[in-house]
């Protein structure tokens, strides 16, 4: 596994944006707004073309910033509306959220998600690292990576793909696991597979993303599955709760999102090691829980 301990100075780009969260911004929006007799978000927002203080930091220019999540903060207006069905997002009990708290839950999710995708990126190039793109080494305790994958982007990775009846029932984590040619599938080369939820590439111990070159570079990075820009800081402001499945175990029902409040960040990853006090503060800024986890042991 290839990992290059980055010099700070070169994650400054990054580390600038840890230091001004988004969230707090969007809630103080999100009052103004829902308390005004604006009809429309950007009637708000053209509103904020001066520096603005919050408890947490200072916005040089609130409407620059936000126009870029303008599509995620229309989600408001809906509120405002009260029209449409409200989403359906329940407390760590299992209990509904009102509908108030449910919109906020989805839009500062959404914005967080879309935050960390170019922090990620800013801060992942300077490191050189291929800890993502790698199955586990020997003496990992780990048989495979999984590398979750929307359908369309299945075509980007030349592989074998494994799409079968018992494959559509079962999860990579599935006990027993999926069988191939009378061997778990991890014993086997990589190659696509079609779980119950979804796409996934699996990569066994010592295997590789095909489109990782010799040096450690991404083939295919401008057109990189969506997994692939969010390494290895998480908004985990929703989980899901424990699937409902039927008598027969066949059929199950679509997740239930959970509030969190939280935020992960993957020990394992060298620029997380290198920036874990300004990703715990960008957490705290954010009201966010910040959980430091390894990925591969």
């Amino acid at each position: 596994m290839r990992q290059n301990t980055p010099d700070k100075k070169e994650l400054q780009a990054g580390a600038r944006l840890l230091a001004r969260p988004l969230l707090p911004l969007v809630r103080l929006v999100q009052l103004l707004y829902l308390t005004s007799p604006f009809s429309q978000i950007e009637e708000l927002l053209v509103q904020l073309r001066e520096p603005l203080t919050t408890a947490a930091t200072t916005y040089s220019d609130p409407y620059e910033l936000l126009l870029g999540h303008l599509d995620l903060l229309r989600i408001f207006e809906e509120l405002k509306k009260q029209g449409g069905p409200p989403p359906v997002i329940v407390n760590e009990a299992g209990e509904p959220l009102s509908t108030l708290e449910a919109v906020e839950y989805q839009v500062c999710h959404a914005v967080v998600e879309r935050e960390l995708e170019e922090i990620n990126s800013l801060l992942c190039a300077p490191c050189h690292c291929s800890l993502c793109c790698t199955g586990p080494e020997p003496g990992m305790k780990q048989e495979f990576f999984e590398i979750p994958l929307e359908a369309a982007e299945c075509q980007n990775f030349p592989l074998p793909r494994v799409d079968t009846p018992q494959s559509r029932q079962l999860d990579s984590n599935s006990e027993p696991p999926l069988q191939r040619h009378q061997s778990p599938f991890y014993r086997h080369q990589p190659a696509l597979y079609h779980w119950r939820h979804g796409w996934s590439m699996i990569l066994p111990s010592q295997s590789r993303c095909p489109q990782l070159d010799r040096q450690g570079g991404c083939r295919i990075y401008p057109r990189r599955p969506a997994i692939c820009r969010r390494p290895q800081i998480f908004s985990y402001l929703l989980g899901e709760l424990a699937e409902d499945r039927e008598a027969a175990g066949t059929t199950t029902k679509r997740p239930t999102p959970r509030a969190c409040h939280k935020l992960l960040a993957v020990w394992d990853c060298p620029y997380v090691r290198a920036l874990q006090d300004e990703i715990a503060d960008f957490a705290t800024k954010s009201g966010l829980q910040p959980i430091f986890s390894r990925n591969k042991f």
